[in-house]
């Protein structure tokens, strides 16, 4: 009797080592199937993050690729025109990086669904420790982005689409999939970029394919005629030198910057001359609002290092100085920058004294600008599509991106591009103690472009800079803790 107690004891005892033993075992077996899935999922992050540097940085360096490609396939100097080899060139080459960079966007939010499963089913949230609403708020510039696309499509499909909408006008090439890929596929990729690092390649691949472009565009001006440029002004392998000066206030606000902040000597000198050249072509290209966004933004750098961070303070100075010393003496040779000056005073006055009647005013820019704004009453929510007042009314596009994005679809997408824009340079700016210096390299950029497409156009080659540098100038912020941050959520 005592014995059969005992086995029956024993018999309960390991019954219950047993059902731990295997609850152990299912346990560690769950970890382990969940630890291999999220090792596979981060090699499929580094591969995602290959392809994020790869498309950007072939967009980044695509005035480059076009003069390699007009050089393999021998284009020779021709007359700019709408169906000319340059401006059909051109446009196939940005439609095929188009193409991969929708295909590496939707290959990364697959990821991202992926990963947010993997991590749901092993018990933790996308958000991580950022709690869900804390998560909403880092992720806010993309939904007024995405507010920004769907009202993109509303108007179009509301108004309907008119003869360029969906096609895009020949000559600036951007329908509304166009404004609709910019924000879902540069933005959003752009901001995936959390590693420094992958930042600051980028970069340096604008530098090093910017200098020989812009090499060549003094060899064309200073020595003999480049047959791979078109021969119409300063302008390199671009269509119009307005387009060539956003470009250059891109190259040279990069330079200074990764000039003040590169620690590695032979980098250095490398970023200054990559920003001196870039200077001399931009005096001699004159595009008057390229210029005024590059020395605002460097008058803004100097503030920034005095009062906000108090630092690089002497290398500030230095750069601007130097901006103005290479803008002084190139005046002794090219008077254009000087005199562009002059003429906007004189233009401002004309405007001050009679505004209905100054259509010469800013190259012809206030006319525009008057044209688009006195007929915005007629369509001010569903806009008149894309070029919608060049044949109905004769106004071509604004040359002023914001009045741009209002006459194409309304002045609320406008409004939401603005938002977008300003939540993510505000939010960096107001950590920019915490921030990398690459960030704040990026951020200067957005603040150069933007200043500079008070007096340009969105056209398809130079546009996309802007979304991708809005989406690496706020990825760091979006990957940083709660606790690394002021958050303004």
């Amino acid at each position: 009797m005592n014995t059969e107690e005992n086995r029956t004891d024993l018999d309960g005892i390991d019954q219950q080592a047993l059902d731990a033993y295997i609850q152990k075992r299912l346990k560690e077996e769950t970890e382990k199937r969940g630890s291999q899935s999220e090792i596979r999922l981060e090699s499929l992050r580094v591969v995602g993050s290959l392809l994020i540097i790869f498309v950007l940085g072939l967009f980044i360096v695509s005035p480059f690729v076009q003069l390699i490609l007009r050089a393999v396939n021998g284009l020779d100097s021709q007359p700019l025109t709408v169906s000319s080899g340059y401006v059909r060139y051109y446009q196939q080459t940005i439609h095929n990086t188009h193409i991969m960079a929708r295909f590496t966007a939707a290959l990364v939010l697959g990821w991202l669904i992926l990963y947010s499963i993997v991590r749901k089913r092993s018990g933790r949230s996308l958000s991580g420790d950022l709690g869900k609403k804390t998560a909403f708020s880092r992720l806010l510039p993309m939904l007024v982005f995405l507010l920004f696309v769907i009202s993109i499509i509303l108007v179009t499909v509301i108004r309907g689409p008119n003869e360029y909408d969906l096609t895009g006008h020949p000559y600036m090439y951007e329908s509304i999939y166009s404004y609709i890929s910019y924000p879902l596929v540069f933005f959003f990729c752009g901001m995936m970029l959390k590693q420094e690092s992958h930042r600051k390649l980028l970069l340096y691949a604008l530098l090093f394919t910017s200098l020989p472009v812009n090499i060549l565009a003094l060899v064309n001006e200073w020595a003999v005629k480049i047959k791979l440029f078109n021969g119409a002004g300063v302008c390199a392998v671009f269509h119009n030198s307005n387009h060539y000066g956003y470009y250059l206030a891109i190259t040279i606000i990069t330079a200074v910057l990764l000039f003040v902040y590169e620690n590695t000597a032979w980098l250095k000198v490398f970023s200054s001359i990559c920003a001196i050249t870039a200077t001399v072509v931009l005096i001699i290209n004159n595009t008057l609002g390229a210029y005024l966004a590059v020395l605002f933004v460097l008058i803004l750098f100097v503030i920034y290092s005095f009062v906000i961070v108090k630092e690089h303070r002497l290398m500030s100075v230095v750069i601007l100085a130097g901006f103005l010393l290479v803008t002084f003496v190139m005046s002794f040779w090219y008077s254009t920058i000087l005199s562009s000056f002059v003429t906007l005073f004189g233009d401002i006055g004309m405007i001050i004294e009679d505004p209905l009647e100054a259509d010469k005013a800013g190259s012809s820019r206030w006319r525009l600008w008057k044209g688009t704004v006195s007929h915005m009453g007629e369509s001010p929510f569903l806009g008149f599509g894309v070029e919608g007042l060049l044949n109905t009314y004769h106004v071509g596009t604004p040359h002023n991106e914001f009045l741009q994005y209002a006459e194409f679809f309304g002045i609320q997408t406008s409004l939401l591009y603005i938002m977008a824009c300003a939540i993510i340079l505000l939010r960096v700016f107001k950590n920019s103690k915490k921030l990398d210096k690459t960030t704040m390299i990026c951020f200067f950029v957005c603040i150069g472009y933007l200043a500079s497409s008070f007096f340009g156009v969105a056209i398809y080659y130079t546009t996309p800079f802007i979304y991708i540098f809005l989406g690496l100038t706020y990825a760091e912020y979006l990957h940083k803790k709660p606790d690394e941050l002021k958050i303004a959520e």
